[in-house]
């Protein structure tokens, strides 16, 4: 199985951090532009809920409603420290640092990780995160028109990155070795933007879903 050469995706992965690449590692603004440059403080953080099975949350009182991908929009956090978050059965309080981007992640047992999501806002690229909240120990992210693996083996409830030349329509699966377990037909990446793709399910039962990165109104 091959891995997407450097020229057409650039990939990272993490089991609860994301592990940037040097052209990664840049620090992220608000005004950067694309999506999100609207915000009009460059210190300001963006903070979203990825759940395996989550319908609503409450991000430092901004309620998210509606979620039947699991994935929420981004909230702007414009005094990054310590805030609160409501998903699932309790409450939480994570603390969070100036100009970056973060998921919490809410896995089938209700367990919580606050996971920081690599957001490149290329111009030239897209951004693809994936999360996997299933019961297998590992995936990979495959894309079958390049017959090769996007982000290799990221473990249960875990996530990883790869940032595509855009734009493009690409088709995606989730694979255990050579076993395709779930797909996600035709996916529109954009410039400057992203998506979020998440494998849930358990016991054989898996499925792919994807919500596009949006900032909370």
């Amino acid at each position: 199985m091959n891995t997407l050469t450097p020229r057409l995706f650039r990939w990272t992965k993490a089991s609860t951090a994301l592990l940037a690449l040097p052209f990664l590692a840049l620090p992220l603004h608000a005004q950067d532009g694309g999506l999100y440059e609207d915000v009009p403080d460059p210190n300001a953080s963006f903070v979203r809920v990825v759940g395996a099975d989550l319908n609503s949350a409450v991000i430092n009182n901004t309620a998210l409603d509606g979620l039947d991908t699991g994935i929420s929009p981004y909230v702007v956090i414009t005094d990054p420290g310590d805030i609160t978050i409501s998903a699932g059965t309790d409450e939480t309080i994570e603390t969070i640092q100036p100009g970056t981007f973060y998921s919490l992640i809410v896995a089938q047992d209700g367990s919580k990780s606050m996971v920081t999501d690599t957001i490149t806002l290329n111009p030239a690229q897209a951004d693809v995160t994936f999360y996997n909240l299933s019961d297998l120990p590992s995936v990979d992210l495959f894309v079958p028109a390049a017959k090769a693996v996007a982000i290799p083996g990221v473990a249960v409830n875990a996530t990883g990155s790869v940032a595509l030349k855009a734009p493009l329509t690409l088709d995606f699966e989730v694979r255990e070795g050579d076993k395709t377990l779930a797909t996600l037909p035709g996916i529109a990446l954009e410039r400057r933007k992203g998506v979020a793709i998440v494998f849930r399910g358990s016991g054989g039962t898996y499925e792919l879903v994807s919500a596009e990165n949006k900032i909370a109104n």
